[in-house]
């Protein structure tokens, strides 16, 4: 596929993979690396963002049907470590209805994917649907104390 896309020099890739096995049932790629920083080493000239790959495609639309109506809007979590592709992500998260939330560095993708897991887990095996979302907040002063 990375070769069918041509010359990736200064693009933005945002990155929603989820590296599991051939049966889908557990992470090949996890804790000590992640999918979207094995993708960045492949693309080294590019700058890679993980987002969209924590919550289920299903809830994409309702969200964003929902963007202008909801006060509050659920959280989508990226990370990254080009300040501006992380800008372009946080701008597509916006317009799809979501409210960006800045997890770090591309490192941290290690840790989100395992989460997309269980956001599967919510999502596919239990009785409600995977029409599901997660909002992040957060308690306190502004800047802590």
């Amino acid at each position: 596929m990375l070769k069918q896309a041509g010359d990736l020099s200064g693009k933005v890739i945002v990155s929603c993979s989820l590296p599991l096995n051939k049966d889908d049932t557990r992470l090949v790629v996890a804790c000590t690396s992640s999918g979207a920083e094995a993708l960045a080493k492949k693309v080294r000239k590019a700058a890679v963002v993980s987002a969209f790959g924590t919550v289920p495609s299903e809830v994409l639309f309702d969200v964003f049907a929902a963007r202008r109506r909801r006060r509050r809007r659920p959280s989508l979590l990226h990370c990254g470590d080009d300040p501006d592709a992380k800008k372009v992500a946080a701008r597509l998260i916006r317009d799809a209805g979501f409210e960006p939330v800045d997890a770090g560095p591309l490192r941290i993708a290690r840790y989100l994917e395992p989460f997309t897991l269980a956001m599967a887990q919510l999502a596919y095996e239990g009785d409600e649907g995977p029409e599901i979302a997660y909002r992040i907040e957060r308690f306190g002063r502004k800047g802590g104390r």
